[in-house]
């Protein structure tokens, strides 16, 4: 959509849905970028833990999440694991409970079917390995009782396990004013702008949203020791 992104005035806090324990499903990213890496930015931000994106690969690009962290102190709380074949994926969904720590407050795993859907594997290899990759994901992120943010490369027939173990599903959709979150209790505009003011869903845009929503943030330590470092596996 064409038009100008619109800043946030000190007194208006953008509303974005909260991520409970548990597998929370976004749907329609494609059509509106960075949806993702605000949510997970968010979260880690409110929550004052740390986070694990499990990317296929193209999702988790450095420049996106530094750029919307009101602080880039903070972002140094995600760690990022790439993998780029489906067995490379299923094993670091594998190897999440010993990635885990006291402060992990949320999981990321943007497209989590893509991989399985790969032709080189046999018959019902890939169906296998996505319900695989799916309950583990489940099982840790009921144990641990943490969220886990996951999307879909298509919603289709193959990618159904991810929805029935999804706990919570979040829409985003674009609207004149704006993009607009659905859940099935409740619907909000990020900005109820207005006039009939068209705003563009940039970069920009999610870093003015989390701008606004500062004020919720918990400070983090300001000495090395207190921060992790952003862990990148792979190339950007």
């Amino acid at each position: 959509m064409s038009g100008s992104t619109r800043r946030s005035t000190p007194d208006q806090i953008a509303a974005v849905p909260d991520l409970d324990p548990g597998i929370t499903l976004c749907n329609d990213t494609d059509s509106i970028d960075n949806v993702v890496h605000a949510l997970a930015v968010d979260h880690v931000l409110l929550s004052g833990g740390t986070g694990i994106w499990i990317d296929p690969g193209t999702r988790a690009r450095t420049d996106p999440l530094t750029d919307l962290a009101p602080s880039a102190r903070i972002l140094d709380q995600i760690r990022v694991a790439r993998g780029f074949t489906p067995f490379q994926h299923l094993a670091l969904l594998q190897k999440l409970p010993d990635w885990l720590t006291a402060e992990t407050s949320l999981v990321v795993v943007p497209e989590i079917d893509r991989y399985y859907r790969d032709d080189s594997l046999l018959a019902d290899e890939g169906e296998e390995m996505l319900l695989t990759g799916v309950v583990s994901l489940a099982r840790i992120a009921r144990r641990a009782d943490v969220a886990a943010l996951v999307t879909r490369s298509r919603a289709d027939e193959f990618s159904a396990p991810v929805e029935r173990a999804a706990d919570q599903r979040v829409r985003c959709e674009q609207t004149p004013f704006g993009p607009r979150f659905q859940t099935p209790e409740e619907e909000t505009l990020v900005y109820p702008v207005e006039g009939g003011e068209v705003v563009q869903t940039t970069l920009a845009f999610w870093a003015d949203v989390l701008a606004s929503r500062e004020p919720l943030y918990e400070t983090p330590g300001d000495t090395p020791e207190d921060r992790l470092g952003v862990s990148i596996r792979g190339s950007n």
